[in-house]
């Protein structure tokens, strides 16, 4: 027996407990029991049910979580274990070791509890500063200047040194992941989306522009990323919020040959990135590729 779920012409669901049997070599299903539709039962009237269930077939080892109190000063030591091996096959420490050691804090540490932060709950450099008994270390406080732990400050100046070391930092993870998986990368996909902050200051990055969000009164910048055919980031370039998205094109085309130096290659785009010039640009550079086209046309 399973439970099963099976939606009406009008778009509601309905829970079953299905049992599945053979009859003349062929497999079919009976209703055992019809629970109703789903958005008019309660979790509270599920967990009765599944409780009542393990009563009466006395089944050992189960714990109903949402009975349990949640302990004020919890920690979770599984997932730095996870992202310590994550680290471990992609070699970062060799990548950290090739790195300037002005600083003061240790780079590497810091990212990592940036990544465990981005898998459990993503949150702000504050929002992680807080969170750091959690994740197993020590918040050094503001009026501290040589005590242990970590500094808020630390946590915001982290991603600026590894913003120095971007092209390397990209270039380690590609050979590492291509070594890791065998991956070959020969169908790259390009788009650009962007950005907006709640503001209306503008510099050197954060300008107006054409926004896809229809944030027209906020600065934005715009972000072209390249990935292959497993979903994963090549790389990636931020441009001024006012940039034209065909004409960072090129750029993308520029480090896949250079920097990865990327053989045979079929890139796939949307008709407002491929204009006349950059198709030049790719069948220049020994590529192919493929693009939207209206069918009216």
């Amino acid at each position: 027996m399973y439970v099963r779920t099976v939606k009406n012409n009008q778009g509601k669901e309905y829970l079953r407990i299905v049992e599945s049997y053979r009859e003349n070599g062929k497999n079919k299903q009976k209703i055992i029991a019809n629970l109703g539709r789903i958005d008019t039962i309660s979790r509270k009237e599920v967990e009765n049910i599944v409780d009542k269930l393990v009563q009466i077939y006395d089944i050992k080892g189960y714990v109903n979580l949402n009975s349990v109190e949640e302990a004020p000063d919890k920690k979770n030591y599984g997932i730095k274990v996870i992202v310590d091996k994550l680290f471990e096959r992609y070699e970062m420490d060799k990548f950290f070791e090739k790195m300037d050691k002005k600083t003061r804090f240790d780079v590497e540490d810091l990212l990592k509890i940036m990544v465990m932060n981005r898998i459990i709950e993503p949150k702000s450099k504050l929002g992680i500063f807080n969170d750091l008994d959690y994740y197993g270390f020590k918040r050094m406080d503001e009026a501290e200047t040589d005590g242990e732990g970590i500094a808020l400050q630390w946590l915001y100046r982290t991603l600026d040194v590894l913003a120095q070391k971007k092209e390397e930092l990209e270039k380690h993870l590609y050979r590492q992941r291509i070594s890791l998986f065998n991956s070959v990368v020969d169908l790259v996909f390009y788009d650009v989306t962007t950005l907006a902050f709640e503001t209306q200051q503008t510099n050197e990055l954060l300008q107006m522009g054409y926004s896809k969000d229809k944030k027209f009164n906020e600065s934005q910048v715009v972000l072209g990323m390249s990935i292959d055919r497993d979903r994963m980031p090549v790389s990636f370039d931020i441009y001024p919020g006012n940039t034209f998205e065909g004409h960072t094109f090129k750029d993308t085309i520029e480090v896949m040959k250079k920097r990865y130096q990327l053989g045979k290659v079929i890139v796939v785009s949307d008709r407002g990135m491929m204009s006349r010039t950059n198709m030049e640009i790719v069948e220049n550079s020994d590529y192919e590729f493929i693009v939207g086209k209206s069918i009216k046309q």
